[in-house]
């Protein structure tokens, strides 16, 4: 099932967290796609952390998804424009009780 990460993005669970919390997702953007794995992890300043790995890339994210005004990420998208795919992709799974 796909979920609206943003306009003309898609992001589709593709494997629920294992005992071990890890999960995989897909972000799609027209005929486009990009795998990646994820784990939650503890977030000490409030609302949900993910590492967020790019499959086949070796890139890894930390991600912060919560409060409308107050997501992160590290990747370069975020740091320039404050918003991301990543951000806006598990935001999604978030609300929609996915993860």
């Amino acid at each position: 099932m796909a979920d609206a990460a943003a306009p003309g993005r898609t992001i589709t669970l593709v494997r629920q967290p294992d005992r071990r919390g890890i999960g995989a997702f897909r972000l799609g953007e027209g005929a486009k796609a990009q795998f990646y794995a994820f784990r939650e992890i503890r977030c000490e300043i409030g609302g949900r952390g993910f590492a967020v790995h790019r499959l086949g890339r070796g890139v890894l994210y930390h991600v912060r998804v919560g409060a409308p005004d107050d997501p992160s990420c590290e990747c370069l998208g975020f740091l320039r424009w404050g918003r991301c795919k990543h951000v806006a992709g598990l935001a999604a799974l978030v609300s929609r009780g996915r993860v």
